[in-house]
């Protein structure tokens, strides 16, 4: 990173912002083959598989039989 910049310049933290507000994966702004594409692809597609997950609770939730 540059300096000045921060964790949410950077195209990964970007990536999965996109992703969280529904941008389009074709919405990337870096070029083809540059790191930065790369980056922010791969935090795309890992908050898409996040976004599959259900909340299941937690043990909190759990009733105590009795």
């Amino acid at each position: 990173m540059s300096e000045g910049a921060t964790a949410s310049d950077s195209p990964f933290i970007k990536g999965r912002n996109a992703r969280h507000y529904g941008k389009l994966r074709d919405s990337c702004p870096y070029p083809e083959g540059s790191e930065e594409r790369s980056a922010w692809l791969q935090a795309y597609d890992e908050a898409g598989d996040n976004a599959a997950e259900q909340d299941l609770g937690t043990v909190d939730d759990v009733q105590k039989p009795g």
